[in-house]
């Protein structure tokens, strides 16, 4: 078993720190450093406040998520990579990221070890890496990424030492009521509320069209928006039935139309989506939608356009602006490809929480509420209580973007 764990180890080293073309094995860095500096901003981290220099012991990370290693092919010797799965790449760009950061932080002078993990997505060897003394030692646990993995993580932490973040899923029901399981993502209760805030404040006393199928899923999204849009003096009407294409009647020729669709189907969207691009003549609509139409390969981006659709999403990236420029220059050259969405969100994370540590060392977790403002990625995390009679449940990056669709991209709204 230690062996094929170190092997594991070795594997992930050759993969991760070279790009998948590159036959150069990359050196794993034991010591890495970190600084409040940002070297891809090349200014110092805002919103912070150095406190007198003290000094710290050495952070320990632990980094979990599915590499599949034990599918990555490799030359008759077992040295040279043949190929590399797809399923592995959310990892490796995921990772990618990291070590950016880690490049950021070696101007500093706290010491960072990079504990990495293959999940594979398996439970059960989340269970043995959870019960292994290095995942026990760290100050900060990332991943799984599923939550079924997350589940069985969060039932192993300590609640008094180990921190676990949640990397990228947006799934606040997981029933981890811990105050150190954190969800560097915005849910999507979050994103539903702050899109109703966002369309409180733009766009009052408008007339607004909720348009939603009545399964278990788009009805609690629904919920969530009425809750915030019912606060206000608006003419708020809901179809939840199979007449949501007849909509006519429903429309003002006079004034914007606001049309919210809190739907994840692709099929239905698209339905819906070019019904009311045929409105369009006759009517003004503004349609907003959920984060992740980005995904959908089938909705029409002309479409879009036309309905002034808005979307939430956790991240967003501006390749004009000279922070995005340097990243994916430095990404470029050091593996040979270029960054996504996965990479940032690896690489402002550690960043961070190797900020705070700089700052306030295994104090850290305590000033995780400070507001950050990252790469792609801002941060607000907020304590989230469930009901009355519990304290915080967990904590939640609430930090959500507002985009909206113009000249055939995404541009920030908010």
């Amino acid at each position: 078993m230690l062996k094929a764990y170190i092997l594991n180890i070795l594997f992930i080293s050759s993969v991760l720190g070279c790009s998948s073309t590159s036959k150069t094995p990359h050196i794993w860095p034991n010591d890495n450093q970190v600084v409040v500096f940002d070297s891809i901003k090349n200014i110092p981290t805002e919103n912070i406040v150095a406190p007198k220099p003290m000094e710290k012991k050495e952070m320990h990370v632990a980094l979990m998520l599915p590499f599949f290693t034990n599918e990555i092919e490799f030359n008759s010797l077992g040295i040279e990579i043949i190929s590399i799965t797809d399923k592995s790449n959310l990892a490796i760009q995921y990772l990618h990221g990291v070590q950016i950061a880690l490049d950021s932080l070696d101007h500093a002078g706290v010491k960072l070890e990079l504990n990495i993990f293959d999940d594979q997505k398996d439970t059960d060897r989340i269970i043995s890496f959870m019960n292994s003394q290095s995942v026990k030692n760290a100050d900060a646990i990332i991943g799984p990424v599923s939550n079924s993995g997350l589940i069985v993580a969060g039932r192993s932490i300590d609640q008094k030492h180990q921190i676990l973040f949640s990397p990228l899923s947006a799934s606040q029901n997981l029933s981890i009521e811990n105050a150190n399981f954190v969800l560097a993502n915005a849910g999507l209760k979050t994103h539903c509320e702050q899109l109703a805030t966002f369309i409180n404040t733009k766009y009052p006393n408008k007339k607004i069209l909720l348009l939603y199928r009545r399964d278990e899923g788009e009805s609690e999204y629904a919920a969530y928006f009425k809750s915030i849009l019912k606060t206000k003096p608006i003419e708020l009407t809901e179809k939840s039935d199979s007449s949501f294409y007849q909509v006519d009647d429903l429309l003002t020729a006079i004034d914007n139309n606001i049309i919210i669709i809190p739907s994840f189907d692709q099929e239905f969207v698209n339905l819906l989506s070019k019904k009311l691009f045929e409105l369009t003549a006759n009517y003004k609509l503004i349609l907003f939608g959920m984060p992740t139409w980005t995904e959908m390969e089938t909705l029409r981006l002309d479409y879009l356009q036309k309905l002034n659709t808005h979307i939430t999403s956790s991240f967003y990236s501006d390749d004009s602006l000279k922070n995005f420029i340097q990243f994916r220059n430095k990404f470029k050259n050091k593996y040979s490809s270029l960054p996504n969405e996965f990479s940032y969100q690896g690489y402002s994370l550690v960043l961070s929480i190797g900020n705070l540590w700089k700052l306030y060392g295994d104090k850290w977790f305590e000033h995780l509420q400070q507001p950050i403002t990252a790469l792609g990625v801002d941060y607000n995390f907020q304590p989230v209580i469930l009901n009355e009679h519990s304290s915080t449940d967990f904590i939640e990056n609430k930090h959500v973007y507002i985009l909206s669709f113009q000249n055939n991209k995404l541009l920030r709204e908010k």
